[in-house]
């Protein structure tokens, strides 16, 4: 039998081993101690963000929020470091100094590419994310000791906020186990793991903040359209019954095959990217403007579609919209589609 006396040193024993047990757990999961849920790592809204910028070793983002009748819109632009192979000298290829014809063994060479692009609908959900800014856990104080615990020893890069003319800080350090969240630290040096999705926009803000709608309204809101080509027109009228079921305003209910193949093709143009300063457009590089409308005859957007010279001769295709703001190249090869059926639509008398 054992004695009371011998049990008790038993629980004593499994006690500390507990104690000591915990502390190495929270150790290895730093998180495994600290208040979660959603915690506000500072107030704010949408409205307010005035400006997000984003600066890491190898690359720097902006956003610059900007406002007209449309709504909120911002300004982004991108500036990094990529690593691209030198062209290989000149030489002639009979000669002894020539330049070999495998150049996989130049070394790489650093250079700086920009660019700037318009951002609507994932401008606006960044600045949802930022303004409050929701933390998943807050980790408190962090000793500078178990810094690399957070990556914030060798941090990733910063976030800097203007809210209403204040700006907000955030040092972006390691992913949280598992890789969803971020863990980041806030200009009182306070410590919080966050979405990921903050990090994942700034971090590849040229895929992942560049706008690519042509329009903001809803596909079932558009009723009716006027081509313009040059000086001749047309009205469309939307069937709501037909999949790009369209016909000529005279005849409402008369379904136009053509005019709806041509309008689901407009439907298919894409922004490759944006352009800030087209340059001069000739009168003859606009090849069509579709004035768009809703129910009642209430306006929605309109389209303009532009053909430009583009590199090595072949033509490029700027469109601007009521959403873009700006001109912004499309695809080419559903450009052409566009302009080519065109006359089909919109013929001369």
């Amino acid at each position: 039998m054992i004695s009371w006396r011998a049990l008790s040193g038993h629980l004593v024993a499994l006690g500390v081993a507990s104690a000591v047990a915990l502390v190495v757990w929270t150790r290895k999961d730093p998180a495994a101690t600290t208040q979660k849920g959603n915690v506000e790592v500072w107030g704010g809204s949408a409205d307010s963000v005035e400006r997000i910028v984003f600066e890491a070793e190898n690359r720097s983002v902006r956003l610059e929020r900007r406002k007209d009748s449309q709504g909120l819109w911002y300004v982004g632009s991108v500036d990094k470091s990529v690593e691209v192979r030198p062209a290989k000298p000149p030489g002639d290829a009979g000669s002894a100094d020539a330049a070999p014809a495998d150049d996989a063994g130049l070394p790489l060479e650093k250079k700086r590419e920009s660019s700037t692009f318009v951002s609507v609908e994932q401008g606006k959900k960044l600045a949802e994310s930022v303004a409050p800014l929701m933390a998943v856990r807050r980790l408190g104080k962090i000793e500078e000791a178990r810094a690399e615990e957070f990556g914030f020893n060798k941090p990733e890069g910063t976030l800097k906020v203007t809210l209403g003319g204040r700006e907000r800080t955030l040092v972006f350090g390691g992913t949280t186990p598992g890789g969803g969240d971020r863990y980041v630290r806030d200009d009182s040096g306070e410590a919080f793991a966050i979405s990921g999705s903050v990090a994942q926009s700034v971090l590849f803000a040229e895929s992942r903040l560049i706008e690519r709608n042509l329009h903001g309204y809803e596909a079932d809101e558009l009723a009716g359209a006027k081509i313009e080509r040059g000086a001749l027109s047309r009205e469309l009228t939307r069937i709501e019954d037909k999949k790009d079921g369209w016909a000529d305003s005279a005849s409402p209910t008369t379904l136009d095959e053509t005019a709806g193949n041509w309008m689901a093709k407009v439907d298919r143009l894409r922004i490759l990217n944006f352009v800030e300063n087209p340059g001069e457009l000739g009168p003859d590089a606009r090849v069509v403007k579709i004035e768009l409308s809703g129910k009642g005859g209430r306006k929605l957007g309109f389209l303009e579609l532009y053909k430009a010279a583009g590199e090595g001769g072949k033509p490029k295709f700027l469109v601007k919209t009521e959403h873009t703001r700006w001109y912004a190249e499309v695809i080419a090869s559903a450009a052409e589609q566009v302009e080519q059926d065109l006359g089909s639509v919109v013929k001369a008398p």
